[in-house]
């Protein structure tokens, strides 16, 4: 198989696996169809795109004057609204719930055919893992739910190709991560890709978009504080992933078994502080030690433009989202990003970085398909004569083993923001300043 087959392998099963499933909805064989989202580790609603349908119903709502965000009479869940007030100042677009179809469809059709714009696997191994990736259940289930996120991967994903090319051409793609950010907040982390330009750029760059940030603060702060409540949060051994999902539930833990009870609180917020200092701590340590590396730099700084940049901005995006709270898994779309980047550092003559960005690339590989993970186990130890000990034992087990894997995620894509924006214009301008290379200082 030659590179040009290996770049469109893992989009033209996709498309196999998304046509087909169209064609089970719309002929009517809603249990296989319905069966094997199960299989994937989520129960679909009784129609698709059940995420599209919400945001489409804000602007259907909005054209009738209703205030969207504690509740919507138009959506069919009459979700409150979190996001941005920019998207409610779209409503313009003659587009309604009757037209969740066709969006939903032609959305996830548009995610499916721009993988094929990412950099190619150049073997059957790296092959394997990228097709893993784009199957997995937070792939699977964005696209089901036709959830805002695939807007925002085709967005970032724009801005990422946009940033190859001349000044001009470059500050279109900034622009198009700035209103990413100001649609759904998160995505501002993508903007780290500034930092490649120079100094004097830089600085226009960022002031332009610190001014933005102002200006749509200050027009739409009550809609902002009012929709914050309905921002997802939830339990932390379910499908949400965040940094306080590991420290958080052992200190609900001990404080649950602290004597007397009145003390309960207080052991709670100790006990979850002091994991959340040990494991951030730990990160930064690993962190630290990669950068440490010679090799691992030098991989990193030979990387072709696209990888790199790609790998940057996922990383970016998906640390952001890590720290500032809880995600649902659908944001883990984002992970596509930086798979390329991690098999191109795979390639590298030295052993020990391939075993390290491969294994990385695995372990992502596995997270996004965690859930699934999740949902069999629970049904395999429903069936089974288990003792409901061991049975929770075992769940505990491989929710501990999730959350580390995320960490150790998290620890390389932080070794690689640091590297990137060391070896930037303003990093090495500061280091120069300074007397002391920021990587080292880090």
């Amino acid at each position: 198989m030659n590179s040009r087959n290996y770049r469109y392998a893992a989009t033209g099963v996709a498309l196999l696996l998304f046509l087909f499933l169209s064609v089970l909805y719309v002929f009517d064989s809603r249990n296989l169809y319905a069966n094997i989202f199960r299989w994937y580790g989520f129960l679909p609603y009784r129609s698709p795109f059940l995420d599209a349908t919400a945001w489409l119903a804000v602007w259907e709502c909005a054209r009738q004057g209703i205030d969207v965000i504690s509740a919507n009479p138009c959506d069919v869940l009459q979700r409150g609204y979190g996001a941005s007030p920019l998207w409610i100042a779209a409503s313009l677009i003659p587009l309604g719930v009757r037209d969740t179809g066709a969006v939903g469809w032609i959305l996830d059709l548009v995610f499916l055919v721009s993988l094929s714009l990412l950099p190619a696997p150049r073997c059957a191994s790296e092959l394997l893992i990228t097709l893993a990736a784009t199957l997995s259940t937070m792939v699977v289930f964005a696209l089901e739910r036709a959830n805002p996120d695939v807007l925002v991967f085709l967005m970032t994903l724009t801005a990422g190709i946009l940033a190859e090319c001349g000044l001009f051409t470059r500050m279109l793609g900034y622009s198009v991560a700035l209103v990413a950010a100001l649609l759904k907040y998160y995505p501002i982390m993508a903007l780290v890709i500034v930092f490649r330009e120079g100094v004097l750029i830089f600085a226009a760059v960022s002031t332009l978009i610190l001014c933005c940030l102002g200006m749509f603060f200050a027009e739409y702060h009550n809609e902002i504080a009012r929709g914050l409540p309905f921002i997802a949060r939830g339990a932390y051994n379910a499908d949400l992933f965040g940094a306080k999902n590991l420290p958080f539930l052992l200190g609900e833990a001990a404080g649950s078994s602290a004597e007397p009870s009145s003390w309960a609180s207080a052991v709670q917020c100790l006990v979850s502080a002091g994991i959340y200092a040990i494991l951030l701590g730990c990160s930064v340590g690993i962190c630290g030690r990669l950068l440490a590396v010679r090799e691992l730099r030098d991989a990193l700084g030979v990387l072709a433009g696209r990888e790199r940049l790609f790998l940057v901005i996922g990383s970016a995006v998906i640390a952001g989202c890590f720290f500032a709270g809880q995600s649902t898994g659908y944001r883990g779309v984002i992970f596509l990003l930086t798979i390329p980047g991690l098999l191109a550092l795979s390639r590298t003559s030295c052993r020990s970085i391939r075993k390290l960005s491969r294994g990385t690339a695995v372990v992502i590989v596995l997270v996004m398909w965690s859930e699934c993970f999740r949902r069999m186990l629970d049904r395999s130890l429903d069936t089974q004569a288990v003792s409901e000990m061991l049975v929770g034992y075992l769940k505990i087990l491989f929710w501990i083993f999730r959350e580390l894997a995320w960490w150790w995620i998290i620890s390389v894509m932080l070794a690689v923001l640091v590297d990137f924006v060391s070896a930037s214009p303003i990093g090495r301008r500061l280091s120069t300043r300074f007397g002391r290379p920021l990587v080292d200082a880090a």
